[in-house]
């Protein structure tokens, strides 16, 4: 088919500049140059020295579904792009502008919610600690906002292009001589009128067929003439589409009507779909600094600058006496600080690759992963990251942040996982090793009475929380239970290993008969690597995977190695009827055992076994039309889980010790299972919202107080079967190996200075009434 040599007229819809500020960067401050120094008024913005990084705005939800049209999402699109406000050249405004503006303004309001990173644990140390918050700051240096200073010039440019283009399309088509011109325009707008429209196309690399003709057909172009409302609502739709995918500055710019040799009319809709420039990232590390306002040196910023610590102690000092805390927070709302440049670790090409912008490739943006990027710790403070036109024509992201302390040292109370004692740790972490968010650590733990202390070296790279990342973690732990071990027929600490055994039918066995699970164990070294999200995500949405060589020791001097594997799904989570949600959870481990009998290695076997636990967990809100509920989010709810534990045989000794202790119901010591290698057990909690008062204390002050406590009322049973070596009736199901346990109680929940604590009453099966102490939140579904 061959077209005309003219085309008969051009709609160009374009964006305002105005509302592309917001559309670009999203920000808890105001950036800007002034002459001199530059400072930021009391007020001004959101945040501060301890604001947490901003959530780039999400996307509209609409009605449509593109879904089963095209398999290239993108994600969930979170940033807005350029929008269309209808702004036509043959002088037909939309009427559409003021309510775009309103939804600009709504996105400005989302801009305001910030990132929580839950930092609850049972962990001090060398964390940071929050300070009064000042006001926000603008940039001291040119070098820090270079590129930005402008992001309302370049974002008009970027899209008044277009509209320009187009009025000069025109004004080649429409000459505006006297006479014949003026017949001419009349003729070509004539055929506008007239010309009906048999096909759309477009240039676009990106949308599909099926998704343009959806458009055209929705919006009404097909046989008519071309209008600029129908082109308008054509470009709204597959703007929605670009939106839904995360192409959130594609658009379309207006259309081209062109007529055939047989009088056809072909309407061409003109797409901006920008690419990534060959540095798809660009990171600039700042720094924000007290403006020291008793300072007269406005030309030198080091003079000029302090930390609010060194402030605070100068006031101090001046004063003669400490100051208030009130006092102190007042004077920190008025100060104004500043961002000086600074140097930085994170590598911009690791964050392109997480963000999966890559070079002269369409810009797609993810907001998923941008949360998993500014929520990972990586960065203490995110002042802007904005995705700017560069001379080229590409799009660069560029972010303005000051980096995490690389080095933090932690410490503790946990109690062991084989042995169920308490042990004191230490935690040493070395942050963003090689400048992609990877990490280096070492635990140390020790109970009061062990011998020797538990030591972890591991290497970690999560990939900021998406799939593929990895840990690689060498141990060496003391996993010894001492006397515990008595209750399921195990040698105690202070056996004498020259002595004849009996077992519970009067059989005397002879030393060399001893096997290995009749020793005391003693310790474990290893090495252990772990998967995170090996499945892929549209399978499943949670998945892990590890594997581990490892020996272990007893007292005797006996050895033995294991290998095994592990996989992991879920939590699968599910969200049910009345605000009720669901989750299930399951691992599965295989592995084999080559045991040594003997200290002299005069026998050795190769064991396999398998085991598998499953974690079913509900929760279901009651008295949901309560108005307790309905103004704190918090409501008494009804949580239900169940476990199921099940191995084969020859699972090794300190995994059914560690099955045991993780089988605990409460009112009961945690060692006092023992090992086992089947288990059921089944908990009941009520949970109501506890709200506390401190007499004294001002109103105001009150409703700052976090309120997190909780009354518990809770009911545990278990029925598990006990883990016993071969004897002489060899392996098997025994009746008199099965126990149970119960108990119901009461509880109190409050989490103190980031410390989550608990305290049970409980009453147990046997009428036993005691008292527990326990830290860590209970758990929840997310």
């Amino acid at each position: 088919m061959r077209y005309s040599q003219h085309t008969l007229g051009v709609v160009a819809i374009t964006a305002a500049a105005t509302n592309n500020v917001s559309a670009f960067s999203w920000s808890n401050i105001g950036i800007g140059r002034l002459p001199g120094k530059i400072r930021i008024n009391n007020g001004i913005g959101n945040g501060g020295m301890n604001a947490n990084p901003p959530i780039p705005p999400n996307g509209p939800k609409d009605d449509m579904h593109w879904m089963n049209m095209d398999d290239n999402s993108g994600g969930d699109g979170g940033m807005m792009g350029a929008s269309i406000l209808g702004i036509f050249i043959i002088d037909i405004r939309s009427s559409n502008t003021n309510s775009h503006v309103k939804e600009t303004k709504d996105l400005e309001e989302v801009e305001e919610e910030m990132i929580i990173r839950a930092n609850l644990g049972t962990r001090g140390g060398s964390t940071n600690t929050a300070t009064p918050t000042p006001t926000p700051p603008k940039l001291i240096s040119e070098d820090v906002v270079a590129g930005s200073k402008a992001s309302l010039e370049t974002t008009t440019s970027y899209w008044s292009n277009a509209l320009k283009n187009a009025q000069q399309k025109v004004k080649n088509i429409l000459p505006t001589k006297k006479g014949e011109g003026k017949s001419q325009e009349d003729e070509v707008l004539e055929e506008l009128r007239t010309t009906p429209i048999q096909s759309v196309t477009t240039p676009s690399e990106i949308l599909p067929p099926a998704i343009l003709r959806s458009a055209v057909q929705r919006s009404g172009l097909l046989g008519k003439t071309l209008h600029p409302s129908r082109v308008k609502e054509c470009a709204k739709d597959l703007k929605q589409w670009y939106h839904q995918k995360g192409y959130i500055l594609h658009s379309v710019t207006g259309a081209t009507l062109n007529v055939d040799d047989d009088g056809k009319g072909i309407a061409t809709l003109n797409v901006e779909e920008p690419v990534v420039n060959d540095v798809p990232v660009s990171i600039q590390f700042a720094k924000e600094v007290l403006i020291d306002p008793d300072s007269d040196d406005e030309g030198d910023e080091e003079t000029s600058t302090t930390t609010m610590r060194k402030y605070r102690q100068k006031l101090e000092r001046r004063k003669g006496r400490p100051l208030r805390l009130d006092e102190w927070q007042s004077i920190a709302s008025t100060l104004n600080t500043t961002l000086i440049p600074t140097s930085g670790r994170t590598r911009p090409s690791v964050l392109s690759s997480r963000l999966r912008l890559h070079p002269q490739q369409h810009f797609q943006w993810n907001a998923n992963r941008w949360r998993n990027i500014a929520s990972s710790g990586i960065f203490s403070k995110i002042w802007r990251a904005t995705p700017l036109q560069m001379d080229d024509g590409t799009v660069q992201l560029q972010i303005v942040a000051q980096e995490s302390p690389p080095r933090n040292l932690e410490y503790g109370i946990t109690k062991s996982l084989y042995t169920g004692h308490w042990e004191g740790e230490l935690d040493f972490k070395h942050e963003n090793l090689l400048g992609g968010g990877e990490s280096l650590g070492m635990v140390v733990r020790r109970g009061a009475r062990d011998p020797i202390p538990s030591i972890s070296l591991r290497f970690s790279d999560d990939k900021f929380g998406m799939s593929g990342g990895y840990d690689v973690d060498a141990f060496s732990e003391y996993i010894a239970t001492g006397r515990e071990m008595e209750v399921n027929n195990v040698r105690a600490e202070g056996s004498n290993s020259e002595e004849e055994d009996t077992d519970a039918d009067g059989n005397t066995a002879s030393p060399s008969a001893n096997t290995f699970e009749d020793d005391t164990l003693l310790g474990r070294k290893g090495v252990k690597v772990s998967l995170r999200g090996p499945i892929p995500q549209s399978i499943i949405l949670r998945s892990s995977a590890s594997a581990s060589v490892e020996q272990t020791s007893t007292r005797r001097g006996a050895k033995e190695s294991i290998a095994s594997a592990m996989m992991g799904l879920g939590p699968i989570t599910r969200d049910l009827h009345l605000g009720a949600r669901a989750s299930f959870l399951t691992k599965t481990t295989a592995g084999a055992r080559l045991g040594v009998e003997n200290k002299d290695l005069s026998s050795k076997s190769l064991l396999p076994y398998s085991s598998t636990t499953a974690t079913s967990r509900q929760i279901f809100p009651l008295l949901t039309n309560s108005r307790a509920r309905a103004d704190s989010g918090r409501g008494v709810d009804l949580a239900i889980q169940h476990t199921l534990t099940a191995a084969t045989q020859h699972l090794p000794l300190h995994e059914a010790n560690a099955a045991g202790v993780a089988a605990r119901v409460r009112g009961y010591p945690m060692s006092a299972n023992g090992a086992v290698d089947s288990a059921l057990t089944g908990t009941a909690e009520i949970r109501i919202p506890l709200t506390l008062r401190i007499p004294f204390l001002k109103k105001e002050k009150q409703v700052n107080l976090r309120q997190d406590g909780n009354v518990v009322l809770f009911g545990d049973y278990l029925v598990a079967t006990r883990k016993t070596g071969p004897g002489e009736r060899g392996y098997g199901y025994r009746k008199d190996d099965v126990f149970g346990k119960s108990s119901v109680g009461i509880g109190v929940r409050k989490t103190i200075q980031g410390i989550p604590l608990k305290y049970d009453f409980s009453l147990t099966r046997d009428g036993k009434v005691g008292a527990f102490f326990g830290l860590g939140q209970d758990w929840d579904i997310l």
